[in-house]
């Protein structure tokens, strides 16, 4: 139940601050007074869209403050999302100059999504739009669940869908990107059987590159390696001249200088020039040119040049990473068709649950259907539409809907013939509200809402129907505590409670201003209401009589 509502610094209001009392209260005041800033204020408390175009100072935040009654549902959803548990619940929103807003359960900060959360099980905002939106799905499947109270039924079914939806969700992406994909498995497969057809991996371009230079000047070689051989071997070759040196530096020069280092030094160039001949000779030694082997180093040279290119690297490690990048993208492709096998896997289960569970579910709603129908067309009845008949029509398939696996039509009758309209179609103002109204009224004693605010539920209706409709909301609120704006004396005389909004200037600006009316005052509104702003005795008699 909501207890008190506080609003500041939005639209026309400055600041107010509304007690609210248990049973029946009506809203009432002049076209533009500011009725429906009351609700739109409230609709912030349950999370609508916060906009700084509302702010009455744009210098100044707004602050729409609710304090409620607790019930076990709350509190069992405070716990759950670990919020503080007051004896109130008291629910905050803020709006800054920038338009941004933000949100409190008793002070505690909370997303919206916490905030509607909690807010749908205590208070349900009715406006005219309820008859437009009694052609959703969700309208007529939330209207026939109030009155299930097997919530695990409910809830195995919720959870399957979800789980089949999000599974159905991996299942069309996977296979629109492997659809997409295929023609470059098929690309990549060809890129790697040309790769694996040679060992690249064994290769040593610059070893094969040195291998192809000596092959390919064998002849230049040979000839250069007997020269040198010649030059250190024969007669008066570099050998014997470094012996002469030695020779040299022994006869002549060791009378007058200490020649032991020289020595050495001859002596390690001899054994340095000597290892070098050796080693010249050892890995270039004479031989006729292998004209195969030649032509084996040049095509492998070739392979070489040809698979650089084709793949646009610019050595042979970039050669192999690329083969190896090629075999990691088409693991990937792999894996893409194990998670395809796995995932239709996951569809086919959650399937199966959704069929099982939703069979479950029909056969529970059906069962209520009945009792249903007998409820409305009894409330129906005392609304002054005996005529009318209300039916809800089932019907079981296998398409699986976030609902369930069955379609649903709320449909009526009128004027005793055996033709229905889905109730979203039928065209009487007047009467449709009549039928929201009932359904209201016979799904409020089930969904255990502590609030229920009405904005003109009783449009298009009049006489001795208006005062059906007010007996209804009055028999509503003896159980739920209702709230309704209505511009019809004859229901605003049976509320218990009545509040009256006003539009005044105050300092050269418009104020709206919200008063409980005490019996005198409720007298001359309502007279006000049934005469317009004549408001001569007769009216006043009128209007004494409705409240009497």
């Amino acid at each position: 139940m909501l207890q008190k509502l506080t609003i500041s610094n939005y639209a026309l209001i400055s600041n107010v601050s509304i007690d609210f009392k248990k049973h029946f209260t009506v809203i009432t005041g002049e076209t533009g007074a500011g009725k429906s800033i009351i609700f739109g204020a409230i609709e912030l408390l349950l999370g609508a869209r916060a906009s700084n175009k509302v702010l009455k100072n744009p210098n100044s935040k707004c602050v729409v403050e609710g304090v409620f009654l607790q019930n076990n549902k709350v509190l069992s959803k405070l716990e759950e999302m670990d919020l503080d548990v007051n004896e109130d619940l008291i629910i905050r929103r803020e709006i800054r100059k920038n338009g941004t807003s933000r949100s409190f359960i008793n002070d505690s900060p909370v997303k919206i999504d916490q905030l509607k959360n909690i807010s749908q099980y205590i208070i349900e905002i009715n406006g005219q739009h309820l008859v437009n939106k009694m052609g959703s799905l969700k309208f007529k499947y939330d209207f026939i669940d109030s009155f299930i109270n097997d919530d695990k039924v409910l809830s195995n079914y919720q959870n399957a869908f979800i789980n089949y939806s999000n599974a159905v969700d991996k299942q069309i992406e996977l296979k629109k990107r492997a659809a997409i994909l295929i023609e470059k498995k098929d690309f990549l497969n060809f890129q790697l059987d040309e790769l694996s057809i040679y060992n690249i991996e064994q290769w040593d371009e610059e070893a094969i590159q040195n291998e192809y230079s000596i092959a390919s000047n064998s002849e230049e070689i040979n000839d250069l390696l007997e020269k040198i051989n010649n030059t250190y071997d024969r007669s008066g070759g570099l050998s014997d001249s470094i012996e002469e040196l030695k020779t040299f530096s022994n006869d002549f020069l060791s009378p007058i200088y200490n020649v032991s280092t020289i020595n050495d030094r001859i002596k390690s160039i001899k054994i340095e020039i000597e290892d070098i001949f050796h080693e010249i000779n050892r890995n270039f030694k004479t031989s006729s040119p292998d004209k195969n082997k030649l032509k084996e180093l040049d095509e492998l040279l070739k392979k070489i040049n040809y698979l650089l290119k084709k793949f646009n690297v610019s050595d042979l490690k970039s050669l192999i990473d690329k083969k190896n990048a090629v075999a990691k993208e088409l693991m990937e492709f792999k894996e893409m068709d194990s998670e395809i096998i796995q995932v239709d896997k996951e569809v086919l289960l959650y399937q199966s649950q959704c069929l099982t569970f939703g069979k479950q579910l029909y056969e529970l709603r059906s069962k209520q259907v009945p009792v249903i129908e007998k409820e409305i067309n009894s409330v129906l009845q005392s609304l002054s539409m005996g005529h009318a008949n209300f039916k809800i029509d089932l019907n079981l398939s296998n398409e699986i809907t976030r609902y369930g696996i069955h379609d649903s039509s709320l449909l009526i009758s009128v004027n005793n013939t055996s033709k229905y309209y889905p109730l979203h179609q039928f065209s009487s103002g007047g009467e449709l509200s009549r039928v929201a109204l009932a359904m209201k009224y016979i799904s409020s004693s089930f969904n255990n809402l502590s609030t229920l605010i009405f904005d003109e539920i009783d449009s298009g209706i009049s006489g001795k129907v208006a005062s059906e409709v007010g007996y209804l909301l009055k028999e509503i609120s003896k159980t739920t505590q209702v709230i309704n704006i209505t511009h019809l004396p004859q229901v605003a005389a049976i509320a218990k409670y009545h509040l009256n909004v006003s539009k005044n200037d105050l300092s050269g600006e418009m104020e709206t201003e919200i008063n409980y009316l005490r019996k005198e005052d409720r007298i001359q509104v309502l007279a006000k209401m049934l005469g317009g702003d004549k408001t001569g005795k007769a009216a006043l008699n009128n209007a004494l009589e409705l409240l009497n």
